[in-house]
């Protein structure tokens, strides 16, 4: 006797976003618990009391559960400089942006390290992983294009948003990693840092040299209020 078989329910798209919604939660649970290199599909998948199969109706492998994770923890990190108090001067703001920036990453050291210390192949990337990104990289470069027009410089807002996002980046890394032991802790250094990156250096002349560019220092200082 032969049976007919049944047709596959066609899924709706809450259907699939609730099920890749809730897999991404289970295996962000057992990357922080174990580490990427642990986290297998069919680990979710027992985790989950479903299927190992039925995960690969909803993600390509493991990378595109992780590609779907990251621009949710991206979510985050823009959320958090979001957040941040944009009437405060062009100085006094980068500056915060900043702090926001290391506070991310000292609570949430699990994403943070999910974000820039996992290699993810860039061709998998999804196009909503880099909308997310591309959101904290325009929260910096905003705020560097003010303090920028308030000396009246011609330097490129770009690099400036770059510099602090690498100069915070290498420092928080140190950081995680356990690495400052030479005299000096993150508390220390990071606000010295972040000055220095922002403000520049003064020179013998009086004024602030930003990236190749001079500002009088009373420009400066009358941004700080």
């Amino acid at each position: 006797m032969h049976y007919a078989q049944m047709p596959r329910k066609s899924l709706t798209k809450i259907d699939i976003k609730t099920f890749r919604d809730t897999f991404c939660q289970a295996a962000y649970e057992l990357y922080v618990q174990d580490g990427y290199e642990a986290v297998t599909m069919r680990g979710v998948a027992k985790m989950l009391g479903s299927s190992p199969m039925m995960a690969y109706r909803y993600f390509d492998n493991k990378e595109d559960v992780f590609v779907s994770i990251r621009a949710m923890r991206f979510n985050d990190l823009a959320q958090a400089l979001g957040d941040v108090n944009d009437t405060l001067s062009p100085v006094e703001y980068l500056r915060e942006l900043g702090m926001a920036y290391a506070g991310f990453a000292h609570k949430a050291p699990d994403a943070y390290r999910l974000l820039y210390m996992i290699p993810i192949d860039p061709r998998n990337i999804s196009q909503n992983g880099v909308k997310e990104q591309q959101r904290t990289k325009k929260i910096l470069y905003e705020a560097a294009c003010r303090l920028i027009d308030l000396g009246g410089s011609k330097g490129d807002p770009q690099l400036l948003a770059h510099t602090l996002w690498a100069s915070i980046h290498g420092l928080v890394s140190l950081d995680l990693a356990g690495q400052l032991t030479q005299g000096a802790n993150f508390n220390e250094i990071f606000p010295a840092m972040l000055d220095s990156v922002i403000r520049a250096e003064k020179n013998t002349s009086g004024k602030f040299s930003l990236l190749g560019e001079q500002h009088e220092e009373s420009t400066l200082d009358a941004s700080n209020g």
